[in-house]
């Protein structure tokens, strides 16, 4: 029977789980005074904005700047945290997102905090449409090296979180033919080689990948 392996930085009590990327958060020096809105586009862009306030003070009031956010797992840290969430992405993948937001933000300096490697390039489609965009660094998505054993059988099926989480996959254990991928969103997609056997999550969260990933094992042989 194919297993399911949620693959990315989190563990996750559905599955197994396998851990490629660490997450290292960088401190956040800049302020917000001439910030008028926040772009996030991954949780752990928020979680390194908080953890910041610690050490910069100025930093304190980002929850009442308007928030502009893909996903409903980073949409609900958000709410913890009772920011003024502004709107959520109907869609996780970066292009279409961009296009949600470009008209909402003529006028205003947005700060995208972001990770140091990004995909998506929603910076430079934004900058495109002459939005007046902010950037801060907020984390580094560093890949693990991980031992050969821990590689999974051929024929499982592999939920992909995020474009890093595939290319450190594929760095420590290559790629076999069977494998069937899951992505959560079409940024992740996108990512995936040509001719690799691929699907999107009809739902961006993790849980609807599992979800997914559960009804793909009923139906394949």
């Amino acid at each position: 029977m194919r297993e399911i392996i949620l693959v990315g930085t989190r563990q996750n009590e559905r599955v197994k789980s396998l851990i490629v990327n660490q997450i290292q958060f960088l401190p956040i020096q800049c302020d917000l005074s001439n910030i008028t809105s926040l772009i996030f586009t991954s949780r752990y862009a928020i979680l390194s904005l908080i953890d910041s306030v610690k050490e910069n003070p100025s930093l304190q009031n980002w929850y009442k700047l308007p928030s502009y956010v893909i996903g409903a797992g980073s949409a609900k840290i958000l709410k913890e945290h009772h920011a003024n969430i502004a709107l959520i992405g109907s869609d996780a993948h970066g292009a279409s997102f961009a296009k949600e937001i470009i008209p909402l933000l003529q006028g205003q300096t947005p700060l995208y905090v972001r990770a140091k490697n990004i995909i998506s390039q929603l910076d430079e489609q934004l900058l495109h449409a002459h939005i007046h965009l902010q950037q801060v660094i907020a984390y580094d998505n560093q890949p693990k090296t991980l031992d050969p054993s821990l590689k999974p059988k051929s024929n499982d099926i592999l939920i992909f979180t995020s474009p890093s989480a595939y290319k450190s996959f594929v760095m420590n254990f290559g790629w076999e033919g069977n494998y069937i991928a899951i992505a959560i969103g079409m940024t992740t997609f996108n990512s995936f080689d040509n001719g690799i056997q691929a699907f999107v999550s009809p739902t961006q969260s993790i849980d609807g990948c599992i979800d997914f990933a559960n009804d793909l094992v009923q139906k394949l042989p």
